[in-house]
């Protein structure tokens, strides 16, 4: 999973594939008791400013759970990126995910176009999504502010899968993508 910063609140993002069960979008608003929460939420400011990825890799567990919306605490290492392309441990602790903010199937369908989602994370902030279509596809998630609680622009964004994809995600949203994967996506 991805962890994200979203204001003073902190985001897990599953990181779908297409074979079940691990083809669902989740996010889920985490928390934890112990002293690393703190120490994540620095971990994640250092992360978005150097445009880094944070990912924690929990124990062994049931993600039904977390599709059944269910508030499970696990035990997790976070690493500085991702855990399964040499990123480093950094520590090990226990998250709750507290509150589910997003779970969806992965809609496997020939895209015609782009389709995003956007939910609310506070009064002041959301995070679009993309909907992960068949491949090549991508995942992502960016954070963009809100008015009175609305988007006050469009959820589109004209983007192919290639290099210029964050750039693209980015001038769209008007910010750089928390998070971003393209290669459990693409064609081999």
């Amino acid at each position: 999973m991805a962890l994200i910063l979203a204001g003073d609140k902190v985001l897990a993002s599953h990181m779908p594939l297409y074979a079940p069960p691990h083809d669902y979008q989740i996010v889920y608003e985490v928390t934890t008791s112990d002293t690393h929460f703190n120490t994540i939420k620095s971990v994640l400011k250092k992360a978005a400013t150097e445009q880094e990825q944070i990912t924690i890799l929990p124990t062994k567990f049931d993600l039904n759970l977390l599709i059944s919306k269910k508030t499970p605490t696990l035990n997790v290492t976070v690493f500085n990126g991702h855990f399964e392309r040499g990123g480093n441990a950094l520590f090990s602790t226990k998250l709750t995910f507290e509150k589910p903010l997003y779970v969806k199937k992965l809609a496997i369908t020939k895209p015609k176009k782009a389709e995003f989602d956007l939910i609310k994370v506070s009064a002041t902030q959301g995070l679009v999504i993309h909907k992960i279509q068949s491949k090549p596809s991508y995942d992502s998630i960016s954070l963009v502010p809100l008015r009175n609680g609305k988007y006050n622009a469009e959820l589109k964004c004209n983007t192919a899968i290639n290099t210029a994809l964050k750039s693209k995600l980015e001038a769209c949203f008007k910010n750089a993508p928390s998070y971003l994967e393209t290669r459990d996506f693409t064609v081999l």
